[in-house]
C-alpha cells in the first residue's frame, strides 16, 4: 500500500474522529451569547419524563422540547438583567444545590476514583453470587459472653440447644439466608462463604454487636436468579466497598472536629415545626404536601423567631458559622418527611437532619478547599440549576400581573357563555401529585399496566377531584388551561404527563373526546372561583409565551434544526435521581414547564420586521 493511500486512510480516519467529536458538543441553538449544545440537549431530554410519540413524532417533541429549553434560557438572562440573581431569597435557595454538587465531586475524586475491582475480585464475587448462605445466628452485646458461648461451643455443646435459650431463637425458626452483597462487611462475608457446612464461626464483631455463625447449608439459587446476582455483583463491590471507603475518609476528616449546637436556635425547633404542620392543616385541611418540609414551614416557622434569631449560628464552626437560616433552606432540598406530626417523630428527624447539615458542611468546605468549585463539570452542572431557578424567579412577576378580579372574571364568563357554550368537550382523569417519589411510583406501575383509576383514587392529591378519584367529568378544552390544549391532540386512552402545573406534577388520561353544544345551567357565582382560575391560567400563560417572543427578539435566538432532526434520544418516559456523593439527592436534571408557542409569535414578529 503507497504512503499516499496510507495518509489518504490516516486522514480520513481523523476527520471522523473530530467529526463525531464536534457532533457530541456540537451549538444546537444560540441565545444571545449563551449556547445549549447537542449534549446539554441530550441529557435534558432523556432524563426527563416526556409525553409519549404515539401523537406525535419524536422531531416534533426535540423541536418542542428545544424551544421549552430556548426559553428557559431566555428568561435566566432577562434575570440577569433585573439583577435577580442578587436576590437573597434566590441565594438561598440555590446554594444547598451548589454545595450538594461540591461534596459529589469531592466523593468523586477521593473515594470512587480510589476503588478497585480487580479481575480475582469478580470471578470469586461471581462465584458466591451463585450460592445462597444458609446460616443460625448467637448474637450479643457483649464480647465477654460471645466468647463464654464459643468456649461452650468448642468443648461440645450443640448449637442449636445455646440458640434455643436466647431471644434470636424466636426469629430463627428457620435458618437465615444471606445471599451475595447483602451484609455491609466484606471481611464478614468473606469469612462465612468460607466456612465447611456444619462448623460455627469466631464471635464477630460489627457496629451491631458481638455474633457466632453456625452454617446449616450451601444452597444454588434457581437458574434465573443465579444469572441475575451475576449480572450485578461488579456494582455490589463497587457500591460496598465505596460505602466503606467512605465512611474511612469521613471519620479521618472529621476526627477531632467538636461541634456546639445554638440551644437559642435549636431547643425550640421541634415545637415550632410542629405549629407549622397544624397550622398548615388548619388553612387547608387537604393539603397534599402531607408532612413534608416545604417553603411555607420556612416562612412560617420563621415569623416564630424573633428577627436577630435567623442569622444567628446554628452550630458554632471556626469561621463562617451556618445561620439558622441556612439549616432552613437545607431542610427544603434535603426532604424533611415525617410520618406523623408528632413532636417525638420531630425531634427523632430533626436530631439526624442537624448532625447531617453539620457534616455536610464540613465536607462541602473541604470540596471548596480542594478546588472542586474550578472543575468544568461542577460549574456546568451549577450553571443548569442556576439558569432553571433565575428562569422560575423571573416568571413570577408575571403572576401578580396575571391575577384576575371579580369583575374581570364575569365579562369573560359572559363572552364565554352567553345563552351556548360550543366547542370540544373531553372525559379526563388525572392523577395530580407534589411528591416526585410518588410521580415515579406511578409511571412505573402505569408502564407495567396498573388501572389508571386505581391508581388515582390511591395517589391523586387534587382537592377538587379527590372524592371522584381524579374524574374531571366532561369538560371543555378551553376549561382545563394547558391540559385542554394537549388533550385536544390525544386519542382516547392515551396517557400524558407528567406536566408541571399549579399545585405539582399532572398526569391524565384521555376517556373520550366529543364536539358539544351545551346551555349553560349554572350561575356565574357557582362558577366564579373556577373561571377565575381558568381566566388565571390563559392570561399567565399568554403573558408567558408573548415575554418569550418579546425575549428572543431581545437577545437573539438560532437553532439548527438540521442538527437536532439528526440527532438520535431514546424516548424514555420516567423519572431519574441523582444520588449524590457523601448524600442527598436531586432530580437527573432541574425539570421545566412545556413552553414552545412562542415559538411561533416570534417567528411571526420576524417576518413583521423591515
Amino acid at each position: 500500500m503507497s504512503k499516499n493511500v496510507l495518509l489518504f486512510l490516516f486522514t480520513f480516519l481523523l476527520q471522523i474522529h473530530f467529526s463525531e467529536a464536534q457532533k457530541k458538543d456540537a451549538p444546537i441553538a444560540r441565545i444571545g451569547s449563551s449556547v445549549i449544545t447537542t449534549d446539554d440537549f441530550k441529557t435534558r431530554y432523556e432524563f426527563l419524563p416526556h409525553p409519549s410519540a404515539t401523537h406525535k413524532d419524536t422531531d416534533s417533541l426535540k423541536k418542542e422540547f428545544l424551544a421549552t429549553l430556548i426559553s428557559e434560557r431566555l428568561w435566566a438572562l432577562e434575570a440577569l438583567d433585573m439583577h435577580f440573581d442578587t436576590l437573597k431569597l434566590y441565594q438561598n435557595l440555590l446554594k444547598p444545590i451548589e454545595k450538594m454538587f461540591l461534596r459529589d465531586a469531592l466523593f468523586k475524586q477521593e473515594i470512587e476514583s480510589k476503588v478497585k475491582i480487580t479481575d480475582i475480585d469478580l470471578i470469586r464475587a461471581k462465584a458466591r453470587a451463585k450460592i445462597t448462605l444458609k446460616v443460625l445466628i448467637i448474637s450479643s452485646p457483649d464480647s465477654a459472653e460471645s466468647y463464654e458461648i464459643y468456649n461452650q461451643l468448642k468443648k461440645g455443646a450443640a448449637f442449636d440447644s445455646l440458640l434455643k435459650l436466647r431471644p434470636d431463637y424466636s426469629l430463627q425458626k428457620e435458618p437465615v439466608p444471606i445471599t451475595f452483597g447483602k451484609m455491609d462487611e466484606e471481611w464478614m462475608e468473606d469469612s462465612l462463604y468460607k466456612m465447611k457446612i456444619h462448623t460455627f464461626s469466631k464471635p464477630m464483631k460489627n457496629k451491631s454487636g458481638w455474633f457466632i455463625f453456625n452454617m446449616v447449608d450451601k444452597v444454588s439459587p434457581p437458574p434465573d436468579e443465579a444469572a441475575t446476582g451475576a449480572d450485578n455483583v461488579k456494582n455490589l463491590l463497587k457500591a460496598r466497598r465505596t460505602k466503606l471507603f467512605g465512611m474511612e475518609y469521613l471519620t479521618k476528616l472529621l476526627s477531632g472536629i467538636k461541634i456546639n449546637f445554638n440551644p437559642d436556635v435549636v431547643m425550640p425547633l421541634p415545637d415550632k415545626i410542629l405549629q407549622s404542620f397544624n397550622r398548615r392543616r388548619e388553612i387547608n385541611p387537604g393539603d397534599s404536601s402531607n408532612y413534608h418540609f416545604t417553603e411555607f414551614d420556612l416562612y412560617y416557622i420563621s415569623s416564630l423567631y424573633p428577627g436577630e434569631k435567623l442569622i444567628e449560628p446554628i452550630a458554632t464552626f471556626e469561621k463562617d458559622s451556618p445561620t439558622l437560616t441556612d439549616f432552613f433552606y437545607y431542610l427544603l432540598v434535603e426532604d424533611f418527611l415525617v410520618k406523623r406530626a408528632t413532636k417525638q417523630g420531630i425531634i427523632g428527624l430533626l436530631q439526624k437532619k442537624l448532625n447531617d447539615f453539620v457534616q455536610h458542611e464540613l465536607v462541602t468546605r473541604e470540596a471548596i478547599r480542594k478546588g472542586m468549585q474550578n472543575l468544568p463539570e461542577v460549574k456546568k452542572d451549577i450553571q443548569m440549576w442556576r439558569d432553571n431557578y433565575l428562569s422560575q424567579f423571573v416568571k413570577k412577576v408575571f403572576v401578580d400581573s396575571s391575577r384576575v378580579t371579580d369583575d374581570e372574571a364575569y365579562q369573560y364568563y359572559l363572552k364565554k357563555s352567553g345563552n351556548q357554550v360550543a366547542g370540544l368537550k373531553v372525559h379526563l382523569i388525572e392523577i395530580l401529585s407534589d411528591n416526585l417519589d410518588s410521580v415515579q411510583t406511578i409511571l412505573k406501575k402505569i408502564n407495567e399496566g396498573e388501572d389508571f383509576q386505581t391508581l388515582a383514587e390511591k395517589y391523586n392529591q387534587r382537592k377538587s377531584t379527590r372524592g371522584q378519584k381524579g374524574d374531571f367529568g366532561w369538560q371543555y378544552t378551553f376549561q382545563l388551561s394547558e391540559i385542554g390544549k394537549i388533550a385536544e391532540s390525544m386519542k382516547e386512552g392515551e396517557v400524558y404527563g407528567p406536566l408541571k402545573v399549579e399545585g405539582g406534577y399532572s398526569i391524565f388520561k384521555l376517556l373520550g373526546k366529543r364536539e358539544a353544544q351545551d346551555s349553560v345551567k349554572q350561575s356565574f357565582e357557582a362558577t366564579k372561583d373556577q373561571l377565575k382560575e381558568e381566566l388565571f391560567e390563559k392570561r399567565l400563560y399568554q403573558n408567558v409565551t408573548d415575554g418569550t417572543a418579546r425575549l428572543a427578539q431581545k437577545f437573539g435566538v438560532s437553532y439548527d434544526e438540521r442538527l437536532l432532526k439528526q440527532l438520535s434520544v431514546t424516548d424514555v418516559n420516567m423519572f431519574t435521581y441523582r444520588y449524590m456523593g457523601f448524600g442527598g439527592r436531586v432530580s437527573g436534571v432541574p425539570t421545566v414547564t412545556p413552553n414552545y408557542e412562542w415559538m411561533g409569535v416570534w417567528q411571526k414578529q420576524k417576518k413583521l420586521l423591515p
